[in-house]
């Protein structure tokens, strides 16, 4: 019947969904249906509205008021941490760690030898002050030692100033001296403008203070040095206003103290109280709060008799943010938005009627038209009181053929686009996948309940051939496929040219031997009491039978994959899920792990909870262990000390636990001390130009490559350094030889005339023993008893004269010295001498 074109059939395919849902009967018109359906769709709907606005209580309004009150005042809380106490934080972390002046000059009076550097200091306090005007108004820098204080606002202030000025603020001095811990915040003090300021109704600022110890790490009680930062309680309240337009008036900070930041200037000043609470009701509405919070809670509010209270602390800063909601806001609110929804509702089934009459024509239309069109294909006429829906139940019909081999096409495609599903899933796309996907990933993981991700790094075939990865990609593939049984399937996806993603997914097994049904059997003892040390030690037993068979099967892939596909593989498992939707968490777990075969090459399954809890560490490698590699590379120590701290440092970060991401960072920056040391030496290598070992070290493979690159470039380094120096170390010798000449009463230490050639002393040293034959200590003491001997016996000095002149700081020492020299004391030896000479 219908032979026409395939262009008409796909008309009738578009516009058929729109009234093919109403039963195929031969009575009734469709215009009547359609009226009637619509008019009573809007009724019900409307009419389930008000049912629903009536019979609910208002109180979901108020807890949505007060889930949103909760997450206007957590976005408040992150902000004031975010741009007042970590940004203070991070000031006192880039003082303390500033290069360019060091805090320590401030330590055991050495500024007042050199001034300058006092200078400088305050200079840098003041700048960084300068720098965040509109949040600190002051740093000050104390020495619990001497008790001095540096500050920008007041200059310098020894411990009697201190004292003698009881203005001068030093509640932080007493809290850091006697808090074990490493910082404080001190509670918000009132700083008067001026002297004049101080009478009630004085102007004035109010400020909180920051201080931390130095060295960074150091307790209080142990610091060295007390850094402080004076904040504004006008930022916080800046803050406040900003984030809470509405609520700032009823909201406090409190501290660890129990300090309390109000979120006015008028409340701090006590000019006025905050309107949801007086001031006697505060105490007792934030200590109601934080006992409703559930330990470890991040925030919440509870309800007393007249106000809900919010609170919630700050992410970094050991401060709470409060503030307090009248219960009169929410009646009114939940009254207003009845009376507004019963009014929205009314308005509706108005509208709704209107509408459905208007949408009656405008669907019947086109209906009306496809029907013409349908009887124009067919070759019927019109006939009155004809079966319309009959007519377009037909024409389904003619098409369900059509739509049977469009079915097949897709099927053919199902694998492609599995693989573009699985894809979208591993990488977590927001979008979700098509209900073809769905449907395809439904198909593929359907009664596996047990599925895991696991990531393999194939790094570089032994001969280093990149360009073969996509090859060994798919053989990879191939070799894991292999491994299905009927209880394990295995699904890959190539993640990058060197990267492999496997779902490994399992059916629930119902053996008694497994885990689940170890718990089975021991629940069906007598009595129906089963005991409950046996089902755990059961269920703990299948957990690790499980454990060992993936990691027998992770290691007989590695080694199938070395001695099949000449690859070195690595790998690493992510945690068990239970729907495909969660295999993102799998990957996740896994490419985490997979970050620490960098610095684990010769592990070929990198599992275990250690290396997940290395990944969210926040230790850090320690200092003396960081800076031993530069310090001996400066001081040209012998290589096998520089490659023995080249060899600690790798160790601890093979099996310290340090995160990746610190580590390669520690890596990066010894690739940058070593090559800023070859810039400041001046160095070139014997083939010529300045090589980029930035670039080398990105390309080095595992911690192994990157330790032979390391030691090899630095062997060279000292070797071609050792060639350079020794052709000047004749010149060297002999102007040290000439310092020791000219100053033998003076400062003849190995530092000090090291320091006048421009060598370092073990250098010096090492020099004299080579060419000299003889200790340093030896040559300056030969030297130094045979100008005394020349003294002694012209005669006309005293022996303290003598000892003055050839550096001896007591006659005594200088006698001793010339006895060991030349066997007899002075006096002796010049009483000899002119006994020879009268006799001859």
């Amino acid at each position: 019947m219908f032979n026409k074109s395939r262009e008409q059939e796909l008309i009738v395919v578009c516009i058929i969904p729109a009234g093919g849902e109403y039963a195929m009967k031969t009575y009734h018109s469709v215009l009547a249906r359609l009226a009637v359906s619509y008019i009573a769709i809007v009724l019900v709907i409307v009419l389930s509205l008000c049912s629903v606005f009536y019979l609910y209580d208002s109180g979901r309004d108020r807890e949505q008021l007060n889930a949103r009150s909760r997450m206007t005042l957590e976005n408040a809380a992150r902000t004031l941490d975010a741009e007042v106490f970590e940004r203070v934080e991070r000031i006192a972390l880039g003082l303390a760690l500033d290069k360019t002046t060091d805090l320590r000059q401030l330590r055991g009076g050495s500024w007042q030898t050199y001034p300058s550097r006092l200078i400088g200091l305050q200079e840098l306090l003041q700048a960084e002050v300068s720098g965040n005007a509109e949040l600190i108004e002051a740093i000050h820098l104390y020495e619990p030692a001497s008790g001095a204080t540096l500050s920008s606002l007041y200059g310098l202030v020894d411990a009697a100033s201190r004292a003698a000025n009881p203005s001068l603020p030093s509640d932080w001095i007493d809290g850091m001296l006697g808090t074990p811990g490493s910082s404080l915040w001190t509670p918000p003090r009132f700083v008067p403008k001026d002297a004049f300021s101080r009478i009630p109704g004085g102007s004035g600022q109010r400020l909180l203070t920051y201080a931390h110890a130095y060295p960074f790490q150091s307790t209080g009680a142990d610091s060295q040095l007390i850094l402080a930062i004076d904040v504004k309680e006008d930022a916080i309240q800046a803050v406040l206003r900003n984030m809470l337009p509405v609520q700032y008036e009823e909201t406090w900070l409190r501290g660890a103290s129990g300090a309390i930041v109000p979120g006015t200037a008028e409340a701090a000043a006590g000019g006025a109280t905050a309107p949801a609470a007086d001031a006697s009701a505060l105490p007792a509405l934030i200590a109601n709060a934080d006992l409703a919070a559930a330990p470890g809670a991040a925030g919440g509010w509870i309800e007393s008799d007249s106000h809900t209270v919010f609170r919630e602390p700050l992410p970094t800063a050991d401060w709470t943010l409060y503030s307090a909601t009248p219960h009169s806001f929410y009646r009114e609110r939940s009254a207003a938005v009845l009376k507004l929804m019963l009014g929205i509702c009314a308005l509706a089934i108005v509208i709704g009627l209107v509408l459905s009459g208007v949408m009656t024509r405008l669907i019947y239309s086109p209906l009306k038209r496809l029907v013409g069109k349908i009887r124009h294909l067919a070759g019927q006429p019109a006939a009155a009181g004809a079966n319309e829906y009959g007519l377009i139940d037909t024409a389904l019909e003619h098409l369900s053929g059509r739509v049977v081999s469009l079915e097949e096409t897709l099927h053919a495609a199902g694998p492609l686009v599995q693989r573009d599903a699985l894809l979208k899933l591993l990488r977590g796309d927001s979008a979700g996948p098509s209900p073809k996907e769905t449907r395809l990933l439904g198909d593929g993981f359907g009664g596996y309940t047990h599925l895991r991700c696991v990531v393999l790094d194939i790094g570089s075939r032994p001969a280093g051939d990149s360009a073969a990865r996509p090859a060994a990609l798919r053989e990879l593939a191939k070799l894991l496929e292999e491994r299905q049984t009927a209880q394990r399937r295995i699904v890959t996806a190539e993640l990058s040219d060197r990267r492999l993603a496997a779902i490994v997914a399992d059916r629930e097994s119902g053996s008694a031997g497994g885990p689940a049904g170890g718990m089975k059997g021991t629940a069906s003892g007598a009595n129906g009491h089963g005991s409950a040390a046996a089902t755990e030690a059961a269920g703990e037993a299948g957990l690790r039978r499980e454990e060992d068979a993936l990691q027998a099967f992770a290691q007989r892939l590695a080694d199938d994959g070395l001695r099949r596909l000449d690859v070195r593989v690595q790998l690493a498992w992510g945690c068990e899920v239970d729907r495909p939707d969660r295999l993102p968490l799998s990957l996740g777990e896994a490419e985490s792990r997979l970050k620490y075969a960098y610095f684990l090459p010769g592990t070929a399954v990198l599992s275990g909870a250690g290396l997940l809890e290395r990944e969210l560490s926040t230790e850090e490698i320690p200092q003396p262990m960081l800076s031993r590699f530069r310090d001996k590379l400066a001081a040209r120590q012998p290589f096998e000390q520089i490659a023995a701290a080249v060899d600690d440092l790798l160790e601890a970060m093979r099996t310290g636990p340090y995160s990746a991401d610190y580590c390669h960072f520690v890596l990066a920056n010894l690739v940058f001390v070593y090559s800023d040391h070859l810039k400041s030496i001046r160095y070139n290598p014997p083939s010529g130009g300045r090589p980029d070992l930035h670039r080398q070290y990105v390309g080095l493979g595992h911690i192994d490559d990157f330790r032979r690159w390391l030691l090899h470039s630095v062997s060279a380094f000292l070797a071609n350094t050792e060639k350079r120096h020794g052709e000047r170390a004749t010149d060297t010798l002999e102007a040290a030889k000439r310092h020791i000449e000219r100053d033998l009463s003076g400062d003849l230490s190995l530092e000090a005339v090291s320091s006048s050639v421009f060598i370092s002393a073990k250098y010096l040293s090492r020099l004299f023993k080579e060419e000299l034959g003889v200790t340093y200590t030896e040559y300056v003491t030969a030297r130094r008893m045979e100008t005394a001997k020349n003294l002694v016996e012209l005669g006309s000095l005293t022996i303290e004269q003598v000892a003055a002149a050839v550096g001896y700081g007591t006659p005594a020492y200088f006698i001793k010295k010339f006895k060991e020299a030349y066997g007899c004391t002075p006096g002796n030896y010049l009483r000899e001498q002119a006994k020879q000479a009268h006799s001859s």
